[in-house]
């Protein structure tokens, strides 16, 4: 843990000209930071029990880079002031701060944890002629708030050495733009756009109706245009869904067995939106070379010791 001082010291070095304000007692720990590079991007694990974070005008003419900071939650709750809005965070939830504006972010000494991820400004609005709101929260439930978690854990999206910065400053565009938040057309890369398509489908594979059309209604592209792209990624929409959902009854088999639980093997199939068990459980065997059963026998040894 850090003292008041060298946490202040690590916010300013880290993130431009932002002033924290110490608790009760400036002699106490106040938190840490943590700065790593996800997939290009980066981003700071920050926890801190202080009394508040400001930037002000002076600091503003401080600093030459101009960044859009996304900020998710992780613990507590932090009340923001920022470009005329007052919102207050909690866990999951996500808000874009904007380096060239005032900002004010409250805790009241109580002790918090969220990320940050910094963003170069000019590519977030370049292009974008609607704007983008800042000082605007989206909640623990909005669509795109799972692509955000997943981008910034150390095991998100992004092709082997290939940035994932493009597809999450696209995605700030569309959660905190105007229009259709889920519009995959305003993505400007097209792996980025197939990118969110498979996310939408991810999310609704227990959906057992779930379809090309539905699919290409929510993320408004034609069925022809959604299915050239899967074509050109080397997949079709079902062949891409029944592999998730394949992978679904896998990570989930993975688990029980890290948990030493006998989940109802036909259960997670129907969970996964399979209709037919003996075709699921041919499926599973030809993709994992083990029977469901057998599967989860097998990852309860490996985790006994040796």
């Amino acid at each position: 843990m850090m003292t008041f001082e060298e946490w202040n010291s690590t916010l300013r070095a880290t993130c431009g000209h932002y002033y924290g304000e110490p608790g009760a007692d400036p002699c106490t720990p106040s938190g840490r930071f943590m700065l790593s590079d996800r997939h290009g991007i980066d981003v700071v694990d920050i926890r801190c029990a202080i009394r508040r974070i400001h930037r002000d005008r002076a600091g503003i003419r401080r600093d030459q880079a101009e960044h859009l900071f996304l900020l998710v939650q992780q613990q507590g709750q932090t009340r923001v002031t920022h470009a005329g809005r007052h919102e207050t965070l909690d866990p999951g939830e996500c808000l874009l701060l904007d380096s060239t504006a005032p900002a004010e972010l409250d805790y009241d000494g109580q002790a918090v944890r969220f990320l940050s991820a910094h963003l170069p400004r000019a590519l977030c609005l370049d292009g974008r002629r609607a704007g983008i709101e800042t000082g605007r929260k989206i909640a623990a439930t909005h669509p795109l708030a799972p692509n955000f978690h997943r981008l910034l854990s150390q095991d998100g999206w992004a092709a082997p050495g290939e940035s994932g910065l493009g597809f999450l400053s696209d995605l700030v565009g569309l959660a905190f733009g105007a229009g259709a938040c889920q519009d995959a057309t305003r993505l400007r890369d097209r792996r980025h756009r197939f990118a969110l398509v498979t996310s939408v489908i991810d999310r609704s594979l227990t959906d057992p109706d779930l379809s090309l059309d539905q699919v290409a209604a929510t993320v408004h592209m034609s069925r022809r245009q959604l299915q050239r792209d899967f074509r050109d990624n080397g997949t079709s929409f079902s062949a891409y869904l029944h592999g998730q959902r394949l992978s679904y009854v896998a990570d989930h088999l993975r688990s029980a067995a890290r948990l030493d639980q006998r989940p109802s093997i036909s259960g997670l199939a129907y969970r996964a939106g399979f209709g037919d068990i003996s075709h699921f459980n041919r499926s599973f065997r030809a993709r994992f070379g083990l029977a469901p059963r057998d599967f989860l026998q097998d990852a309860v040894r490996r985790l006994k010791p040796h």
